[in-house]
């Protein structure tokens, strides 16, 4: 079977459309999701939730407020999800526009993603932990689900460009628009890469990325970082930090699918469950970010920080070992609670942390420097462990490479995105439950 997406006529006005509509929506996105952070920072009294000095603690003059806060943003999201009838489906984010596009129909009502990724902007402006692709997959998604068939063109060229749309805009969240084109090809088959999104898919990703670009623009996530020179033994570093990645990305797999969608099943079973388990985890989320903000909302930002600054000790071995724990943990809670969060930032968090406490307690045994800086090892963990349980390696590999504006750690990026991604294909675990095995896919035909 064979699909015409030449770039003219109606086709090349959809191609436009879908970038305009993933920049657009991603713009949108991080205004109203910046609104909303300073919003809670006035009302908790925090002058700033990321500083470059030394925070080891969260200091505001109503900091009881901030449990109000989160509880609220739960709260709203679940009034939207039981005022739109999404309360009972099992899938949302981009789990749901995955579920879409391998479907046999394309229906996602606008109803249900405006909804929903309105919901998990609130969610995450109010503290609530969680990446921010989880909503913009819906906001970007759900739009062109519904009004590229407008233009007259088939179910199968719509879920095409809707692929594009929806890795080009969580491309452009990351900073790093050459992953758009990969994120559209591997994010919706367990293995493998959808052929048919690359012409498109680079396209939509030079608009999506023109518009994001002009209005925030353009520097990379981390910052334009300097490796040094790669020796032989920092080979060695990458196996073991895939291996390290593999495990931890296995584990919060199990924690997010296994363990959450049992707590939420629960939640949803009675109103007072919910209740329950929503006061639960806004306590915990409340507790741990007095002692770690780091945990509040996306915290992208501790991203770059981290990276640059763990070794300079703005950040002690206990909090660099409770972040990615605390946010493994909280996720998987506030998934359970009915927020439509993302799974993919939180792991960059995770990947991040992790790589900086290992380096540090490499450091405390006198490792020499040749195994690794700390900007290498934790951009490899940064990397690898979505990589591995995303099941979207390539993609993982681009975004850390952008990321940190630089190809020298390449090498050594693809040993341990591929060490961490043969022990997800080992036990055949991906952390979307929507993905298909290769060749299943409705687009995988397509050519």
């Amino acid at each position: 079977m064979s699909l015409d997406l030449s770039l003219t006529g109606r086709r090349g006005v959809g191609v436009v459309l879908t970038g305009m509509i993933a920049g657009v929506g991603v713009v949108v996105f991080r205004w109203t999701l910046r609104a909303l952070v300073y919003l809670l920072q006035r009302v908790i009294g925090v002058k700033k939730l990321v500083a470059l000095t030394e925070i080891s603690h969260l200091d505001g003059v109503r900091l009881w407020l901030l449990p109000v806060m989160i509880l609220i943003g739960f709260g709203l999201a679940k009034v939207v999800s039981m005022r739109t009838g999404i309360a009972s489906r099992g899938e949302r984010g981009a789990d749901r526009v995955i579920e879409v596009v391998n479907g046999a129909t394309a229906e996602l009502p606008l109803r249900e993603a405006l909804g929903t990724g309105v919901a998990g902007v609130v969610a995450l402006g109010a503290g609530v932990s969680g990446g921010p692709e989880g909503p913009i997959a819906m906001l970007v998604g759900g739009p062109l689900i519904n009004w590229l068939p407008r233009l007259g063109l088939e179910k199968r060229e719509v879920k095409v460009l809707a692929a594009c749309g929806v890795g080009a805009a969580l491309a452009c969240l990351f900073q790093a628009p050459l992953a758009g084109v990969l994120l559209a090809g591997e994010l919706f088959v367990a293995v493998g890469f959808l052929g048919v999104v690359i012409l498109p898919g680079l396209l939509i990703s030079a608009i999506a990325w023109a518009i994001e670009s002009a209005v925030f623009g353009g520097s990379p996530l981390i910052g334009h970082l300097s490796f040094g020179a790669i020796h032989a033994e920092m080979y060695a570093t990458a196996v073991v930090v895939g291996l390290i990645a593999g495990g931890i990305g296995l584990l919060y797999r199990w924690w997010i699918v296994v363990v959450g969608r049992r707590v939420t099943r629960y939640s949803r079973s009675r109103l007072w469950r919910w209740v329950v388990i929503a006061l639960v985890v806004t306590a915990i989320t409340s507790l741990t970010a007095i002692a770690a903000p780091e945990v509040l909302s996306t915290g992208t930002g501790w991203i770059r920080l981290v990276t640059l600054n763990a070794m300079l000790g703005a950040w002690p071995l206990w909090l660099l070992l409770v972040v990615p724990i605390a946010r493994l943990a909280l996720t998987g809670l506030s998934l359970s609670a009915e927020a439509p969060i993302g799974v993919l930032g939180p792991a960059l968090i995770i990947g991040s942390f992790s790589g900086a406490a290992l380096w540090r307690l490499g450091a405390l045994v006198h490792l020499p420097t040749s195994f690794g800086t700390l900007a290498v090892v934790a951009i490899l963990m940064f990397g690898a462990v979505f990589g591995s349980i995303g099941r979207v390696p390539l993609s993982m590999i681009a975004i850390a490479l952008e990321a940190t504006g630089s190809l020298t750690i390449a090498p050594l990026l693809i040993v341990a995105v591929a060490v961490a991604a043969a022990m997800a294909h080992r036990y055949g675990m991906t952390i979307f439950g929507a993905q298909v095995p290769p060749g299943h896919s409705p687009l995988s035909a397509l050519g």
